[in-house]
């Protein structure tokens, strides 16, 4: 079974048919686009004084013509992001029989250790990635499923999960006052479900040939992430059709805004693309923290976003129901916007 991990077999010298993407999806020689897009990079110490107001501004902007935005001076400290970033790495360095324990495709697992996408096995074409998640929330019913080794693990990356739900919790706070929604709008049920992915990308002989992810956005309400170590490219936001590569900074993390917050937000918000890219030389790895709804959670435009000239863009529905449809509409079977347009009221 461990076998079928890419870190597993890959042999620095072949890509296998089913890993090579149809011309049309595959990155070609561009690898690492530029365009004119830039991502804005917000100062969140700056919530704190005279310029709050200014702040909160720039974020709402970035959500509504980007879906994303970068953060400096988040509160997360360099030792933290950067013990974080060691820990993961360390884990994929693992004898496999240590990491094949953590193997399973089953999304509602505290643990799971997959490759690809979790339907790997219905897949005509496979990412060139293995990913390791892991539920965070409740937290201290969740640490016991996490591994034991590398030694340090469990510590350190519930530091890291305390502080990316904290900083997650000011984010959503700070959207619901541009918004202006009550305080507390974006907590309990609707961002109760908190996960971490690591994303390992191995070497790739032919990186212009295959993809990490494809062209998507996330299942979220909000996504943290924070670019692995040793400065490796290879993140790309998509904006009207043009890429453009995110290079990675040690001390920046990227908030991506997902489907639910565009649902959220009756449509006021977007929903950020984004894609990764394999290395032909060295490992890549990024580290994403999902705030997501608790499965049963009514996922609906906020009352208070709804007015006569404003109707509700979409129709109620669980997050449950939610996934089944994201499923249902994974990359190739769709554009990434289908997911939500399902449940756009006709």
């Amino acid at each position: 079974m461990e076998k079928v991990l890419v870190s597993s077999w890959c042999d620095g010298e072949t890509v296998p048919e089913n890993y090579v993407f149809p011309p049309e999806l595959r990155p070609g020689d561009n690898l690492l686009p530029k365009s004119d897009i830039s991502i804005p990079i917000i100062d969140l110490d700056k919530l704190h004084g005279p310029d709050h107001t200014s702040i909160v501004t720039q974020i709402m902007d970035a959500c509504q013509e980007f879906g994303v935005f970068q953060i400096i001076n988040h509160g997360v400290s360099m030792k933290t992001l950067d013990e974080t970033r060691r820990m993961f790495s360390e884990f994929f360095k693992l004898p496999v029989e240590e990491k094949s324990k953590f193997i399973s495709w089953d999304p509602t697992s505290k643990v799971g250790l997959y490759t690809s996408n979790y339907n790997y096995h219905e897949e005509k074409f496979h990412f060139w990635r293995d990913v390791f998640t892991q539920k965070c929330y409740p937290l201290q019913e969740c640490i016991p499923y996490w591994p034991h080794k590398p030694d340090g693990y469990r510590e350190i990356v519930k530091e890291y999960s305390v502080k990316m739900i904290e900083l997650g919790s000011r984010i959503l706070e700070v959207m619901s006052e541009g918004l202006g929604l009550e305080p507390g709008y974006f907590g309990k049920e609707l961002s109760q479900d908190a996960e971490v992915n690591l994303n390992h990308y191995p070497p790739c002989p032919e990186p212009s040939l295959t993809l990490g992810t494809c062209k998507h956005s996330d299942r979220s309400l909000v996504t943290i992430l924070m670019q692995g170590h040793g400065n490796v490219p290879g993140l790309q936001y998509c904006k009207d059709g043009k890429w453009t590569t995110v290079d990675p900074s040690p001390d920046t993390l990227v908030v991506f805004l997902g489907h639910i917050m565009k649902i959220v937000s009756n449509g006021k918000l977007r929903s950020g693309d984004h894609k990764s890219v394999t290395n032909k030389t060295e490992a890549r790895e990024s580290i994403a923290f999902f705030l997501c709804p608790t499965r049963d959670c009514v996922i609906e435009p906020a009352k208070a976003l709804i007015t006569p000239e404003s109707p509700p863009l979409f129709t109620s529905v669980t997050y449950r129901e939610f996934l089944q449809a994201h499923d249902a509409n994974r990359c190739f079977k769709a554009k990434p916007e289908d997911v939500v347009n399902t449940f756009i009221k006709a």
